[in-house]
């Protein structure tokens, strides 16, 4: 009798096993098969705090804003993806006729885990570019300077070639650069002047990721 349980007992466990492995199949050829990322998120951006702004000095930013994220990448391996990340969103501020864009893109290497299976979570850290504009009457306003971005996320396999993504994005920039374009009736001027100042921002992003 002990000896049938045993029997019985090694069925069970190796009907587990191939069950287990034939799910996970799947997964790992979907990661392999399907390399490319094509991802849409929406985004709830928040800026550096402005306790110091003084309003006289012009418009003060709201620190949130709603925005849109866009992804592009490949999958280097199972564990390593290459990725292009652009992110934007328009900040309304003090003055009701004055609105602040403010964007940018990085390369982000990413790291992924729990490979062949449905739920991937991922850290990353990247590197890139931003900018921040205003229009006011005649004159457009732009600082721009490079940035790094590190943060988490997800991937949860919705199907064979979709998956839900969800991030947190830390940024940190260094504005280098200022610019005022002037629409004159003569023709446009631009003038541009040295910055050093450093800026931050974080985001949290919730979309859909394709995979193709």
């Amino acid at each position: 009798m002990n000896a049938l349980l045993s029997v019985r007992r090694a069925a069970v466990l190796a009907t587990l096993v191939a069950v287990h492995v034939l799910a996970a199949a799947p997964a790992r050829a979907q990661m392999n098969e399907h390399r490319w990322l094509l991802g849409l998120d929406v985004v709830a951006g928040t800026v550096a705090d402005n306790e110091d702004a003084d309003p006289a000095q012009g418009p003060v930013i709201d620190e949130k804003a709603g925005g849109l994220g866009l992804q592009f990448g490949y999958l280097l391996s199972p564990t390593f993806l290459l990725r292009l990340t652009a992110v934007g969103a328009d900040h309304e501020t003090s003055d009701p006729d004055v609105t602040i864009r403010f964007g940018g893109g990085t390369l982000d290497a990413v790291f992924l885990f729990r490979n062949g299976q449905a739920f991937r979570p991922y850290l990353f850290a990247g590197a890139g570019g931003y900018q921040a504009e205003s229009q006011q009457d005649d004159a457009l306003y732009r600082i721009r300077g490079p940035g790094v971005a590190f943060g988490a996320g997800l991937h949860q396999r919705l199907g064979s070639r979709a998956t839900l993504h969800a991030a947190l994005r830390v940024e940190a920039i260094n504005w280098e650069k200022a610019s005022v374009l002037l629409d004159l009736p003569g023709g446009d001027l631009e003038v541009e002047a040295p910055i050093d100042e450093d800026g931050w921002a974080s985001k949290v992003m919730l979309g859909v990721a394709f995979w193709l």
